[in-house]
């Protein structure tokens, strides 16, 4: 992938981050996991795994596209200084 689709990329996960249904949706399944947690049965290992292992995907699916952003800023960052690079160069400085 070239650092035009990075770019593109990191823009378009920023904006999902951003989106009030997408935060809506995080916070609700995050907040069920929780209310699951809660409401197991104390000595209910494999519930209580379970949950723990939804919990941590969850933090993977958010952290995956914050990786995303990430590397699309990156990218953002390269291009303009190829595209600065290039300016200066056919300037003369």
């Amino acid at each position: 992938m070239d650092q035009i689709d990075e770019a593109s990329r990191g823009q378009e996960a920023e904006r999902l981050l951003a989106h009030p249904l997408l935060v809506e949706a995080f916070q609700g399944v995050r907040n069920g996991i929780l209310d699951g947690m809660q409401k197991s049965a104390f000595g209910d290992q494999s519930t209580h795994h379970h949950l723990v292992i939804a919990l941590q995907l969850l933090a993977q699916i958010e952290k995956n596209l914050k990786d995303v952003v990430t590397t699309g800023k990156m990218a953002s960052i390269q291009l303009e200084k190829g595209t600065l690079g290039k300016l200066r160069a056919a300037a003369g400085f």
